[in-house]
């Protein structure tokens, strides 16, 4: 984790900005009519109107829980959510059904959020209709939920156990994304509400102040949520002193913004899921802080947060899922963040349209409040699709850049290398972000990212100098990310043997920092050590592939394993059904057809039974054994052929070459 200012620090009271900001509701409600913006309000209207008489807020006579059991054990997958199914949840994949109480619990959950969720759809409905009636209606509806929450919220019991203490919700996290968008649909219709409901909500707020401001503590994503919510509060209270405490104390948005990111632009948990989760929670505090709450610095790290990731994507957008990321994550899924940042940061040149480079079909998202976990029942819009982008985005986007790489690049320390690329190559460039740990060689074949910088905290795998490729004939082997944190198959997903990479004895790699040593636009070199052990690995493109150099030096002896997966399965031809089983820790008893492959001098060949595989050549070291396997949880889909190459010493070198 980042270092943090002392907890000793002043908490410097800070004038509230004259007021917020603001959406153009005027401007919004003309562009509501143009052809881009037109579906989205209708889908939002659809799934206001759906949701209206199917749902009831949860009593505080039960308890809210983890939204991470929400998931299958056996596969991963999500559950489905149905609102008239309190205790019966099936998994949307295999069909298993779940009776238990952390079911149950994250249904509630849910259900919360989607009332949240129809706050802001009322808000947005409101603000953007011609007929009267119609708005005193939905203000009403709006009115009616913060009214009966302002009521109830003494009454819920103070729980949680994964990530701070909630009330209505599970934990500090759920509780602040709920508080923010219910106090977000207040202040957007807030001269149309009655006197009563903004008594209720500034109730609301003050109890809500009381939870959240004594568990912000340290730099992370979810204490980011908590500053956005108490900035919320602040403002529909009118309290400076808890504005400055959210902007400026030991663990306030300044240090978030300074500690928390990589000098690149990409948060410190590295993988795409909480980097936008965290660039989502800091546009939400500086929604309601208002133009000017930030000096340039803050406002500069913003725009390069959004700038950044697009960088990292593959060929059809998908990002990888490095750590505890989403698999299925593409760049088009974050188009939301950048289209807020482009509105509240009007100077900063935020290019919406690098997220529309591969349009996707989605269901319109909130801002927040059920963005994650659409719950509605409109069709799918192509494109721009989100609150986000009708609310606060340009009136304009080419959804076909010619350019997909940001104009002001994020900076590196040291100064950026040369992107030249070899001759002929059409590929976008190699890089390097020497502060986040992330080297990308890339030519017209083939690209490689080696990964190993600074500890990403509670959501690294702990899998330093792991690799992932994808080729021109599109062959992947990806990072497998993770599914929902409370299914027993993400221990599959977090273990050893699901990374290409190298693990020694029994264990884990330690919480430690790597670093790239070396680069060039043809080649990475990266580090990592921890007492006891050093390891170096390094990508090189050659004419028709690349080649692969692992190196480990141990103080003394121990178990060594080298892994590397793809798609498909592996074909060699001197392989047979293995009597010697891989164990059943570190991940091994995930994976099956086992079978162990002769050493010919010193080295195997293989390849996967996919197209656009490489054919790998691989030096083994001597009394090594070579194995290879299949296993599940592969984003592409196919099956995750892996070679284990496993041996006891106190120092080996893998070489492999990799040839199309």
């Amino acid at each position: 984790m980042p270092s943090t200012p002392s907890p000793d620090s002043k908490i410097t009271t800070a004038l509230l900005p004259a007021e917020p900001f603001l959406p153009d509701w005027h401007r919004i409600r003309d562009r509501s009519k143009l052809d881009w913006a037109a579906p989205i309000r209708a889908a939002i209207a659809t799934d206001a109107r759906h949701w209206r008489d199917r749902i009831a807020i949860p009593g505080p006579e039960g308890e809210t829980a983890w939204t991470h059991f929400y998931f299958c054990d056996d596969d991963g997958a999500r559950l489905i959510f149905d609102t008239e199914l309190p205790t019966d949840h099936r998994c949307s994949h295999c069909g298993r059904r779940y009776h238990d109480d952390h079911r149950n619990g994250a249904w509630r959950t849910q259900l919360h959020n989607l009332i949240a969720a129809q706050t802001q759809r009322y808000a947005v409905l409101a603000r953007t209709s011609e007929d009267q009636q119609e708005t005193a209606a939905l203000v009403d509806e709006l009115a009616t939920i913060i009214d009966q929450y302002a009521d109830s919220y003494q009454l819920y019991r103070r729980h949680g156990e994964h990530a701070g203490i909630g009330q209505v919700m599970p934990q500090s996290l759920d509780e602040s994304i709920w508080l923010i968008t219910l106090l977000r649909s207040v202040r957007w219709v807030e001269d149309l509400l009655p006197a009563t409901t903004l008594g209720g909500a500034r109730r609301l707020a003050a109890q809500a102040v009381d939870l959240l401001r004594p568990q912000v503590s340290m730099i992370h994503n979810i204490h980011c949520w908590m500053l956005a919510a108490l900035a919320e509060a602040a403002v529909r209270l009118a309290d400076d002193e808890l504005f400055g405490f959210t902007r400026d104390s030991a663990y306030g948005v300044k240090a978030q913004l300074s500690k928390g990111f990589r000098a690149e632009g990409l948060w410190y948990e590295v993988n795409s899921h909480y980097h936008y989760y965290t660039v989502a929670a800091l546009l939400s505090w500086y929604e309601a802080a208002g133009p000017g709450s930030l000096d340039d610095h803050g406002t500069a790290t913003l725009a390069r947060a959004v700038s950044a990731p697009p960088l990292l994507a593959y060929s059809d957008g998908l990002l990888p899922a490095y750590g505890d990321g989403w698999p299925e994550g593409r760049i088009g899924n974050h188009a939301a963040p950048a289209e807020v940042a482009a509105g509240l940061l009007p100077d900063a040149g935020i290019d919406v349209s690098r997220y529309y480079a591969q349009p996707l079909e989605q269901p319109v998202k909130i801002w927040l409040g059920g963005g994650d976990q659409h719950h509605g029942v409109s069709a799918p819009i192509r494109g721009r699709s989100s609150v986000a982008a009708l609310v606060f985005g340009p009136d304009d986007v080419d959804p076909h850049p010619v350019d997909p790489h940001p104009v002001d690049p994020p900076p590196v320390d040291p100064p950026p290398v040369d992107l030249a690329q070899p001759a002929g190559s059409t590929a976008e460039p190699s890089f390097c972000w020497p502060g986040s740990g992330i080297a990308s060689v890339r030519n017209a074949e083939v690209r490689i990212t080696l990964r190993s910088g600074p500890d990403a905290g509670g959501h690294d795998h702990h899998d330093k100098l792991a690799v992932d490729v994808e080729t021109a004939g599109g062959w992947r082997s990806l990072d497998l990310g993770t599914s929902g944190y409370g299914a027993d198959f993400t221990n599959w997903l977090r273990s050893p043997a699901a990374h290409s990479t190298v693990f020694v004895g029994d264990s884990r790699q330690p919480s430690c920092d790597g670093e790239i040593i070396d680069f060039s636009p043809t080649h990475a070199v990266g580090a990592v050590s921890w007492p006891g052990c050093r390891l170096e690995r390094r990508i090189e493109l050659i004419n028709g592939g690349w080649t692969d150099t692992f190196e480990i030096e141990l103080d003394q002896s121990d178990r060594i394993e080298w892994v590397f997966h793809g798609d498909g399965r592996i074909i060699t031809p001197a392989a047979r059904r293995s009597s010697n089983s891989l164990g059943d820790q570190l991940g091994h008893d995930h994976l099956r057809e086992q079978h162990r492959v002769a050493v010919d001098q010193g080295s195997v060949e293989l390849t996967w039974d996919r197209p656009g595989s490489p054919t790998a050549t691989i030096g083994v070291p001597d009394d090594f054994a070579v194995y290879t396997a299949v296993a599940d949880g592969n984003p592409t889909g196919h099956p995750l052929g892996s070679v284990i190459i496993r041996g006891a010493a106190a120092g080996a070198t893998v070489a492999a070459t990799f040839r199309f």
